[in-house]
């Protein structure tokens, strides 16, 4: 039997792509619009007919970072829910025993609504954060959609809850990419010029990120051993300050802590929003220091045929 992985040129579907291998379908925006009903409709029926495909992992979404979400939260809204409904219904249609629906913690609400660390029992409690509910609102969506179908079809239907991801194959782009892409890309700018790097906010907030491949092994982990009735939280559990995240950027380019210069008007998103890890005991995550050096010397190979 096969899996079937969209946005499979992404982030987390490239990663998947280089764990799983030979003899799966990696779906692309180029093969067909997943917000087109009809075509993903005719499409997933197709590779679950003609290529034995059992599983789905939805990793197709719109995404962005604080900035473009903040400004464009009506459209990250309605993409990312027109597309999660047509492959989903087209799962339910065909049905399927897997699917794994990709979510992020941006779906938990807002810090004044949760206790910390976050748990999946707490994505009810409130609103998320404003700064990107359209696409927070979006996710939950799929998230609710999922474990009701599960519920109808009594199979292996599962979301899984990841932290801020980074890796190769990223958007690197300067406005809209997630933070640790856009530091990227602007220490890489500054190194070239000459100036300082430029970071948003004052560098204090604290993130847990996960390397993709690192998310990638999790979630294929997940369908065959998560049996829990809530989403999988599929979480690197040590947290880092931004200015920690941007000084080992800043070390792999030879960038020094006086050449640093932080922006007060961008946004800097909440102060901290840890959550459980579900990851089993013995999990190996990499390094932030090799997942970073990692992902530079992709960027580095690939520059500039990058998503930017």
């Amino acid at each position: 039997m096969a899996i079937l992985v969209t946005g499979a040129d992404g982030l987390v579907g490239s990663a998947l792509q280089r764990e799983l291998g030979e003899g799966h379908v990696y779906h692309t925006k180029r093969e067909v619009d997943l917000l087109d009903k009809k075509k993903t409709l005719d499409y997933i029926d197709y590779h679950v007919r003609h290529n034995n495909v059992d599983t789905i992992i939805n990793c197709a979404a719109k995404v962005g970072g604080v900035q473009a979400n903040m400004k464009n939260n009506r459209e990250f809204f309605l993409q990312n829910f027109v597309l999660n409904n047509n492959v989903i219904e087209a799962s339910f249609r065909s049905d399927l025993p897997n699917f794994i629906n990709l979510l992020s913690t941006c779906i938990f609400p807002d810090e004044q609504y949760v206790t910390y660390p976050l748990t999946a029992d707490q994505i009810n409690q409130g609103p998320p954060h404003e700064s990107n509910h359209g696409y927070a609102y979006a996710k939950r969506l799929a998230g609710y959609e999922t474990s009701i179908i599960n519920s109808v079809l009594r199979k292996n239907w599962v979301s899984v809850i990841p932290t801020n991801v980074y890796g190769t194959h990223d958007n690197f782009n300067l406005e809209e990419g997630h933070m640790v892409p856009a530091m990227i890309y602007r220490a890489f700018l500054a190194k070239q010029s000459g100036e300082r790097m430029l970071i948003w906010g004052d560098g204090s907030p604290l993130r847990q990120i996960i390397y993709s491949d690192d998310l990638a092994k999790l979630i294929l982990w997940s369908i065959e051993n998560w049996k829990g009735n809530q989403p999988f939280m599929a979480i690197n559990p040590h947290e880092h300050s931004i200015l920690r995240i941007a000084s080992e950027i800043c070390n792999s380019f030879d960038i020094k802590s006086d050449d640093l210069v932080f922006d007060s008007t961008k946004p800097r998103g909440q102060q901290r929003k840890p959550a459980v890890t579900n990851a089993p005991d013995d999990f190996a995550f990499t390094l932030l220091e090799d997942g970073i050096e990692q992902t530079i010397k992709w960027f580095m190979e690939n520059y500039p045929n990058i998503r930017n």
